[in-house]
Parts: C-alpha cells; sequence; structure tokens
C-alpha cells in the first residue's frame, strides 16, 4: 500500500528532528566533559569580585575621609568676632548614603559567595559525567526505542533536565552577566569609580588647606589692625569657596555612589535571577519534544 504524501513528509520531519537533537546532546555532552565553560565563568567572576572589592575598598576609604572632614572646624575672626563653621551638614547626606551603600556591597558580596559556591558545583567532575552519560543514553535510545519503559524513561529525562541545569545554568549566567557589563554598565562603573576618587582627594586637600590656617595674631598697630582686617576678609571669602567646592564634591559623591549602586544590584541580584530563569525556559522549550513524549520508545 503506497503510503500518503503528507505522511511521507511527517516521516521525514520526525527524522530530521531526531538527527538535529541527536547532534544537540551529543555536543553538550562533549561540552559537559571540557573546561572551556568553566574557565571563562571563572574569569568573568574573578573579575566581578576584584570590582566589588575595590569598590568596597573605595567607599570605606572616602566614609574615613568625610568622618574626618565633618569633624574639622573652620576657624575664622573676621572684623575681630570669632566664627566657627563646621562642614558636617554637608557631609552628612553622602556619610548616610555610604553607609547604606556599604549594605549594598555586602549584599552583593554574599550573592558573589553563592555563586562561586555554585560554580564549584557544576564544574564537579561527577555532575560532568552523568550529564554526558544521561546525554549519550538519550541518543541511544532515540534511535532504538524499547517498549514497556515509560516510567524509567521519564524519572531519566528529568533527572537529564536536573543535570543539564546545574551544569550550564551559573556559568552561562556569569558569561551574559559579563557580556551585558562590558556593553552596558563599564562605562558607568569607570566613570564613577574616577569622580569618586578625585571627589576623595579633593575632600581630604579642603581638610588639610583648613587645618593649616591660623586666626591672626593680636597687635596693636593702626597698620597691622587694617592688615589683619583685610586678612580676615580675604580668609572668608575662601571659605565660602572652600564650602561651595566641599557641597559640589558632595554632590558628585552621592550621584555616583547612586550610579555603582545601580551597577552592582544589577550585576550581582537582579540579572542573576533574570538569566536563570530565562536559561530554563530556554532550554524546556527547545527539548520540549522530549518532554513531551513525541517520539517512539519515550
Amino acid at each position: 500500500m503506497e503510503i500518503p504524501h503528507w505522511d511521507k513528509d511527517v516521516k521525514k520531519t520526525g527524522s530530521q528532528r531526531k538527527w538535529l537533537l541527536s547532534i544537540t546532546l551529543i555536543m553538550t555532552a562533549a561540552l559537559s566533559l571540557t573546561s572551556f565553560v568553566d574557565q571563562r565563568a571563572a574569569e568573568d567572576y574573578e573579575q566581578l569580585f576584584k570590582r566589588a572589592f575595590v569598590t568596597f575598598a573605595m567607599a570605606r576609604t572616602i566614609n574615613g575621609i568625610i568622618s574626618v572632614v565633618q569633624g574639622t572646624e573652620l576657624a575664622l575672626q573676621p572684623a575681630g568676632v570669632g566664627v566657627t563653621l563646621t562642614p558636617g551638614e554637608i557631609l552628612d547626606p553622602v556619610n548616610d548614603l555610604i553607609e547604606r551603600f556599604s549594605w549594598i556591597m555586602l549584599g552583593a558580596t554574599v550573592s558573589l559567595g553563592l555563586q562561586n559556591v555554585l560554580l564549584d558545583i557544576s564544574a564537579w567532575w561527577l555532575v560532568q559525567t552523568l550529564l554526558a552519560a544521561m546525554a549519550v543514553w538519550m541518543v541511544f535510545r532515540f534511535w532504538f526505542p524499547q517498549e514497556n519503559r515509560h516510567v524509567l524513561n521519564m524519572i531519566l529525562k528529568r533527572v537529564f533536565w536536573i543535570l543539564l541545569f546545574i551544569r550550564f545554568a551559573v556559568p552561562g549566567m556569569m558569561i551574559v552577566n559579563d557580556f551585558l557589563y562590558e556593553q552596558f554598565l563599564q562605562s558607568r562603573f569607570e566613570l564613577s569609580t574616577q569622580v569618586i576618587t578625585k571627589a576623595g582627594v579633593e575632600l581630604e586637600q579642603l581638610k588639610s588647606d583648613a587645618a593649616t590656617e591660623e586666626p591672626t595674631a593680636n597687635s596693636t598697630g593702626l597698620l597691622d589692625s587694617m592688615a589683619r582686617a583685610w586678612s580676615s576678609t580675604v580668609n572668608t571669602l575662601d571659605l565660602e569657596g572652600k564650602l561651595d567646592r566641599m557641597r559640589l564634591q558632595a554632590n558628585k559623591v552621592i550621584e555616583h555612589f547612586i550610579q555603582l549602586s545601580v551597577v552592582f544590584v544589577l550585576q550581582t541580584g537582579l540579572l542573576p535571577v533574570l538569566f536563570l530563569w530565562v536559561f530554563l525556559q530556554i532550554f524546556k522549550r527547545l527539548f520540549r519534544p522530549l518532554t513531551r513524549n513525541r517520539y517512539p520508545g519515550s
């Protein structure tokens, strides 16, 4: 009896799909046994951890500088009247923001520690071997199906999905995360660290300048009194300029610490969760014919 044309097309399509899935599974087995993905993910992790460490150290340094500047008193004697000013009100918002940023960096460090443990698990030789063996077994079952093993096949396929997720989810997430950092976040990070470091140097310089200023000694001569009044007026104007520069540097520090917060919240919080979810959904859809038992012997 001649097979209808549409039936031949269905069988041809099914055969092509089996070949495609078989090749994909063999490549998966080979990739599981190699260290290429693990090495690339480890390098990306080291870079991210280094950025987090450098940023946290920078935040602590700025916090120390601000604490010292807040305790500095700017003393002047304009027109013979003593005036003492402190920059605490200007720098209080910066200090509060750095304390909150420290909590963000603590969360980022915890997240990186968990990711490091998961990377070690994914590179474990037992996971590599089991995944490769399961992939080869699935290829064998495609081409040599057996009856009356439906329950066993379903259990083994679920084990395959679990091993696939454990083996490639976290390394893949680290690689994609680093790619997105280079494309969209690197310029923000580098600019913010440069601005904050420069602002810290400026604040420290302002503190040093204020500490070296001494009130003019008392004298009785008319010329000395006029010179002292002129010097006090100049110092008052200079003090206003220093306070303005201090406000400017404080605003810069606030703005760019917020930028750094965005970078690390994305890289160590939102993006890892999103990538793992997308990774799982992609592989589920890619191998959906397997999970739905569309092939004989499954």
